[in-house]
């Protein structure tokens, strides 16, 4: 059970990271969009800003959905059997737009600049979906005996 904690807080923090990264990048994207050059030093400065600035409130968000998520995949693994990776997998996946749309509900805006498109919402979607399968295969090859695919 604490290998297990471990693996989860590891999982949320490397997605946090990731999903942090890629978010930048996206918006960065847009901001060249508009003709202006933006050089490698500043992807990096936006990049570490954003990370030390936003980078907490991701962990929170992402832990709260994955903590969410998880437990359904695992429930529903224990359920309806199938790949235990699958179920994580797509709980990571369908975490992060959950947790968009509930914010979006109960605060009238998407809090994630480059969640506000379809591209970026399946970019960082796939983020989190990295999320579940890294901590899928850390929990069954290091964890609490579970089997990967069993």
């Amino acid at each position: 059970m604490l290998k297990s904690g471990l693996f989860f807080v590891g999982t949320v923090v490397d997605t946090a990271i990731l999903v942090s990264i890629v978010a930048t990048q996206l918006v960065l994207a847009d901001i060249a969009g508009f003709g202006v050059d933006i050089s490698m030093g500043d992807r990096l400065m936006a990049t570490v800003h954003d990370l030390l600035n936003f980078g907490p409130t991701l962990l929170v968000l992402i832990g709260v959905s994955f903590a969410v998520a998880f437990l359904v995949a695992f429930l529903a693994h224990r359920r309806f059997g199938g790949n235990r990776t699958t179920w994580y997998m797509v709980a990571g996946l369908t975490s992060f737009p959950a947790m968009i749309f509930l914010l979006r509900a109960a605060m009238g805006v998407t809090l994630i600049a480059a969640a506000r498109n379809l591209t970026g919402l399946i970019l960082l979607s796939l983020c989190c979906m990295a999320g579940g399968w890294a901590f899928a295969w850390l929990t069954s090859r290091f964890g609490n005996g579970e089997k990967a695919d069993a």
